[in-house]
């Protein structure tokens, strides 16, 4: 399928990352807050480390198996964070996945981006679920995900080792049927929906 260059929610920009961005996202993820949140992120992180990320996310975007998106906010072009999705074709499912930088945490970007590759998943992709995981202290991300509708589905004991300490998982998920009906309760309490005339 044709994948949108940039999604546009009220306050964000979701587009693709490119090699310009690299020193930015070097400056972000330098952030020891984000590096022991995020499993996969190597600490410290370097402009190779960037760039070769970058290259990969074009080879996962390019092969369908992952929607990756630079975060940033609309007004300033300023690079906030990254969003996305992790493909999984034969299953028609996704890992959804994001950060945000120090300097703009307590916005609610991570939400309004989380939010906006839900319905880039289900609408644009046609997926059946998507769920995403994090490590058991953050509970930021947990509300982050309670509150675009995924639901805790358990606990990955131990799971995950993370600078030398093993630490448990939290699942959560949502499936197309159900989203669905959260965004057309939505829809309905804001009062969005066909207008009769006269």
């Amino acid at each position: 399928m044709q994948v949108p260059d940039r999604l546009v929610t009220e306050r964000l920009h979701l587009r693709h990352f490119t090699a310009a961005d690299a020193p930015f996202v070097v400056d972000l993820v330098s952030d020891p807050a984000i590096a022991a949140g995020v499993l996969e992120l190597p600490f410290p992180y370097t402009l190779a480390d960037a760039l070769e990320w970058i290259c990969q996310l074009e080879e996962g975007r390019e092969r369908g198996t992952e929607y990756a998106f630079a975060v940033s906010e609309r007004e300033r072009g300023t690079l906030a964070g990254a969003a996305s999705l992790r493909i999984n074709s034969e299953h028609s499912h996704a890992e959804l996945g994001y950060w945000i930088g120090r300097d703009f945490r307590g916005k609610g970007y991570a939400r309004e981006a989380a939010s906006a590759l839900l319905e880039f998943g289900f609408f644009g992709l046609g997926l059946h679920r998507i769920y995403a995981r994090h490590l058991a202290w953050n509970t930021a991300s947990a509300r982050v995900l309670t509150g675009i509708g995924l639901t805790h589905e358990g606990t990955m004991r131990g799971h995950a080792l993370k600078w030398g300490s093993f630490h448990d998982i939290e699942v959560y998920g949502i499936c197309i049927d159900e989203y669905y009906r959260k965004h057309a309760a939505g829809k309905k309490k804001r009062g969005v929906g066909p207008k009769g005339g006269s």
